[in-house]
């Protein structure tokens, strides 16, 4: 009977271990979309002042933008230009579109796609949509990016050409 017991109590509390992972697991990717969204609205609140966004990134974080031809790395102000500039935009705006959510340990993912709208200095409205991957590191108890990438969005299947 005790033999039982020891066996129930066991079980009981491998469930109760299984249950803690699943909800730290859940709660982790929830505050990895958090992070992405929050990423996004600060792009609609930087108005030009690149540590609302570079405060995302952790140091040596590196980026693939949008709108730029060169890797940047986030070391002695490496990003600060292009947000300041990109920011600047008149009215712009993230709009989160389609987002997927990968957890690895202290690694996660989101991939997905986003579109930046604003204003061109013609007062003409700018529509690009884009893909984007973030790959974040859980870091002094909060999710970083180390890596970003983005780009243009394709607007159709381009032709393989052999």
């Amino acid at each position: 009977m005790q033999q039982l017991i020891k066996r129930i109590l066991l079980t009981f509390m491998m469930l109760l271990i299984v249950q803690n992972v699943q909800a730290s697991v859940s709660s982790s990717k929830i505050a990895v979309k958090n992070a992405y969204k929050d990423w996004c609205d600060a792009i609609n609140e930087a108005k030009g002042d690149p540590e609302v966004m570079v405060k995302f990134y952790a140091p040596d974080a590196i980026l693939l933008p949008t709108f730029y031809p060169k890797i940047l790395i986030n070391r002695d102000g490496g990003l600060n230009d292009y947000f300041k500039k990109f920011t600047s935009h008149t009215d712009i705006k993230c709009t989160p579109d389609t987002l997927r959510t990968q957890l690895y340990n202290d690694v996660a993912i989101n991939s997905g796609f986003y579109t930046f709208t604003y204003k061109e200095n013609d007062g003409q409205l700018k529509t690009v949509p884009a893909r984007f991957t973030f790959v974040y590191e859980f870091v002094d108890g909060k999710w970083l990016i180390i890596e970003h990438h983005s780009s243009m969005k394709p607007t159709k299947m381009q032709e393989v050409i052999e």
